[in-house]
């Protein structure tokens, strides 16, 4: 029985990467890590969404940015606080007319799919997110409508830091 134990203990160390002599701070640090890059840390989180958007257009008369955004040569960047649950880590619009769904969690890595909508049609968006420690690296795909029906495709590339707990 005690030589199972202790072939299960090795293959458990060899399984997180630890063969063989290491102290006890070592095996911890090795086993914290490991199960911080399975995870996305809750609590409140500051995203940048950088848009590309080859060919922006400017935006037409009376028509304004949503805050905290500003227009570039070729897209938009944006920045926002939010606070981040575990299980629905997506870095999303905090504007209310915009929709989450289909939200699927791997680890550290969340995905996801959108609608907004708008005046000009139904906005839809495909991101991927990946969570390691206190930051976060997306990718989001989204379809805008356009004039005469025609899609217009753009990318943002959002990064996201950890700002600490939630405020209550």
């Amino acid at each position: 029985m005690k030589r199972l134990l202790i072939a299960a203990v090795a293959i458990g160390f060899a399984g997180i990467g630890v063969t063989g002599t290491i102290s006890a701070a070592e095996l911890l640090q090795r086993v914290q890590a490991r199960a911080l890059a399975d995870t996305v840390k809750p609590g409140q989180w500051e995203f940048t969404s950088q848009m590309e958007m080859p060919g922006m257009p400017k935006l037409p008369p009376g028509v304004q940015l949503p805050p905290n955004a500003q227009m570039q040569q070729s897209g938009m960047k944006s920045t926002y606080k939010t606070c981040v649950d575990s299980e629905r880590a997506v870095p999303s619009d905090p504007r209310g007319q915009c929709r989450i769904e289909h939200v699927q969690r791997n680890g550290a890595t969340v995905t996801w799919t959108g609608t907004c909508t708008t005046a000009q049609g139904t906005v839809r968006s495909e991101g991927v997110a990946h969570y390691s420690g206190d930051t976060m690296e997306a990718n989001l795909t989204t379809q805008v409508p356009g004039a005469n029906g025609q899609a217009m495709n753009t990318t943002q590339h959002i990064t996201g830091h950890y700002l600490g707990a939630c405020a209550r």
